[in-house]
């Protein structure tokens, strides 16, 4: 889904806020609330890529972060019409650059789009007692050397689980975090989830086990 919301940005942004600029040609006070509140979304979303606070509705979270593709395209059609010359002159260069770079990426560079999306896009999640969350995201893919898994523990409020912020983060880099979903078992009183796994391997089918312990602070 994330990878669908960025392909979709970059397809319709350039056309969408081009509709707006030429709707909004002698409606400039409408087009100045358009660009508060995108750039109102813009600064929410540096806040919570710098303090990692976010939603947790990840589908709100990527559209909040493609925002800032949406105040580039709104601000290269502003800039490209401008009067002055050298202005227009680089507008029209940073236009056919950056909407060219865009499409070129959602289209042969998709697939890249979706590795790189993967690795931050949850796999798996649970909620545990005393608002704690529990997040897996499956590092690697197909053309990747490498294999694993990382985990991110998030805290939420009770009475308003909206909001949610980042306690912790680890990343395994072991083949055996990444065929499965780990087994999680979060133990209130001790403060420490329990992580495990186990897979099979080998021409003799061996059993390998794997487990860890992570200490909430």
């Amino acid at each position: 889904m994330n990878w669908l919301i960025i392909i979709f940005a970059l397809w319709t942004y350039p056309i969408i806020t081009g509709i707006l600029y030429w709707w909004t040609r002698k409606r400039l006070n409408i087009r100045k609330k358009i660009l508060k509140i995108s750039l109102i979304l813009s600064v929410i979303a540096l806040f919570g890529l710098l303090t990692k606070i976010s939603t947790t509705l990840s589908l709100i979270d990527w559209l909040i972060i493609t925002s800032f593709y949406f105040n580039i395209s709104f601000f290269l059609w502003i800039i490209t019409y401008k009067k002055n010359i050298l202005i227009k002159i680089i507008g029209i260069i940073l236009f056919f650059l950056i909407f060219g770079l865009g499409y070129f990426s959602s289209t042969v560079g998709a697939i890249g789009i979706g590795f790189v999306t993967a690795e931050y896009s949850t796999d798996s999640e649970k909620w545990l007692d005393n608002g704690i969350i529990y997040k897996e995201c499956i590092l690697g893919n197909a053309i990747a050397d490498y294999r694993g898994k990382r985990v991110e523990i998030y805290k939420t409020i009770s009475w308003f689980p909206v909001i949610e912020w980042r306690k912790m983060h680890k990343d395994y880099y072991d083949i055996i975090t990444y065929m499965k979903p780990l087994i999680v078992n979060y133990k209130q009183e001790e403060n420490k989830i329990y992580l495990k796994t186990s897979i099979n391997c080998g021409p003799d089918n061996k059993l390998e086990t794997w487990a860890d312990t992570l200490k909430l602070e």
